[in-house]
């Protein structure tokens, strides 16, 4: 199954790429997650690197970074282990692309999960509401707003 969620945030693109780009660091604009520990020590990796967010409800969910475009401005993340959400497995993808009118950036978060069929709808709804969260924190990180529809 297959959950999206799209935006435009008013600020240029590599403002909103500064935020995401590095892997490490997320915890510094995503309020709920107290901090991100690199696994084997590493500092921002490769593609493979894992981090484990602990949040602060206590949880911690590890991730591998799956693949990374600097180019494209395009990431794609998985979970790697314990994680709160009712998935068996999930591939988190962020895509930004500059809105060439008016310098502002599209952004498109999907995830691709497999759950069982009681948990499906419940799921997509449950990461469609956690994009929407990060669209609203990365504006405001690059002091910006999400553009009005």
């Amino acid at each position: 199954m297959i959950s999206v969620a799209s935006t435009v945030i008013d600020a240029p693109l590599e403002d909103v790429w500064s935020w995401l780009d590095d892997f490490t660091s997320w915890h510094a604009w995503i309020p709920r997650i107290d901090m991100t520990v690199m696994a084997e020590g590493r500092t921002q990796g490769p593609v493979g690197s894992v981090r484990i967010l602990h949040r602060e409800d206590g949880t911690v969910i590890r991730e591998k970074l799956v693949m990374k475009d600097d180019l494209r401005h395009t990431m794609a993340y998985c979970f790697d282990g314990p994680h709160p959400y009712p998935v068996r497995r999930y591939v988190g993808t962020v895509r930004l692309e500059p809105v060439t009118t008016t310098g502002a950036t599209y952004v498109h978060w999907s995830g691709d999960f497999d759950a069982d069929a009681a948990d499906e709808l419940r799921a997509a709804e449950l990461f469609r509401t956690v994009y929407t969260a990060f669209f609203g924190y990365l504006a405001e990180r690059t002091g910006a707003q999400l553009a009005s529809s």
